[in-house]
């Protein structure tokens, strides 16, 4: 099972990937506490030592969220589509558009979406799944909608 974890550890493990490193060279870092490897990627969610602490507190944690075994307990609109942007390149106007309580459309690779449809958290739906031989078109639809 998928280890629930906050959104802020999720998008700085996932904004240091997008730039190329492995879990291995991030791993190396924390264990050496080398906090000027991860300044390269600017201030941190809120700060690169929220995730040294959290690593030095919940290391089995943090190696399951370097594998990508783990479920983002809430995201709001706006940080799903920051988490679409660092884990699968996806830019909202050229990738998808936002809807309102709709984001789509997405087309990605099988094993991108079987990771997508892992991590995301339960406030929001994939709905609308075409599947081909090599991709999966979607799009993400909010869970609970707001009662006006």
């Amino acid at each position: 099972m998928a280890e629930k974890v906050a959104l802020n550890y999720a998008l700085m493990i996932e904004q240091v990937k997008s730039r190329g490193y492995s879990n291995e060279e991030i791993l190396e870092a924390l264990n050496k506490g080398n906090i000027d490897f991860f300044r390269e990627f600017g201030k941190g969610l809120p700060d690169w030592e929220t995730l040294f602490s959290y690593f030095h507190d919940k290391k089995e944690k943090v190696e399951q969220l370097l594998r990508g075994n783990y479920e983002i307990a809430f995201l709001t609109k706006g940080t799903l589509k920051r988490y679409l942007l660092f884990k699968f390149g996806l830019a909202e106007g050229k990738d998808f558009k936002d809807k309102g309580e709709v984001l789509g459309v997405f087309m990605l690779s099988r094993e991108d979406y079987q990771a997508l449809s892992k991590n995301i958290a339960k406030n929001w739906i994939i709905t609308n799944v075409e599947e081909d031989k090599n991709n999966v078109q979607f799009t993400i639809e909010l869970q609970f909608k707001p009662v006006l």
